[in-house]
């Protein structure tokens, strides 16, 4: 038999309408606890987007510190080079043992160095000029050589004048230049390096 068919219409509507009416609250208590689980994880997820946010922010920051200690690095090391290419307080001595130096690996001959005068820098008043005078021999190339080689040894440096005069020798010529050395500042002294 079915047990249908004891219901009769009026009760088998109430237990629809029962169950119909239990489902829909089950299912909203369902929805409801769902839906706040669902706001809970929107805002963890939007907690997670900000910490990763200051994170990243926080390493870029970390790079950008290291880049500038190596520049900061880089660019002393920079000055160092080129203060120690400054004259020195001793000037003329100072001069007379760079040219020296330099002009032993130069294929120029009979290098003499004048003592000079110091001059104020025009475009930098903190700094001044050490002008000095040097005569050489040598042919066209030795000579061209030798004065590369200066202005790539002294980067601060200016050759203020060249003349180039013929002597009784065939091909050699003697030189003469004027040469502006930078004087380094009295707070930048520092220990010389050695050569």
């Amino acid at each position: 038999m079915n047990g249908w068919r004891f219901l009769t219409t009026t009760t088998s509507r109430k237990l629809f309408l029962l169950s119909l009416g239990a489902l829909i609250i089950i299912v909203g208590v369902a929805w409801m606890s769902g839906y706040n689980q669902w706001i809970i994880h929107q805002a963890h997820k939007a907690k997670i987007n900000v910490l990763k946010n200051a994170i990243a922010e926080a390493q870029r920051l970390a790079v950008t510190v290291a880049q500038t200690a190596a520049t900061r690095t880089q660019m002393q090391q920079f000055v160092d080079v080129h203060e120690a290419t400054m004259v020195d307080r001793g000037q003329f001595v100072w001069v007379i043992r760079e040219i020296s130096h330099l002009a032993e690996s130069q294929p120029v001959g009979d290098v003499t160095t004048q003592p000079g005068s110091v001059v104020q820098h025009a475009r930098k008043p903190a700094y001044q000029w050490y002008v000095t005078h040097l005569e050489f021999v040598g042919d066209y190339d030795q000579i061209g050589m030798f004065v590369r080689e200066l202005e790539n040894h002294f980067p601060e440096a200016e050759i203020r004048s060249l003349n180039i005069a013929a002597t009784e020798v065939p091909a050699i010529h003697r030189a003469a230049l004027d040469l502006a050395l930078l004087v380094r500042p009295a707070t930048a002294q520092k220990t010389e390096p050695k050569s």
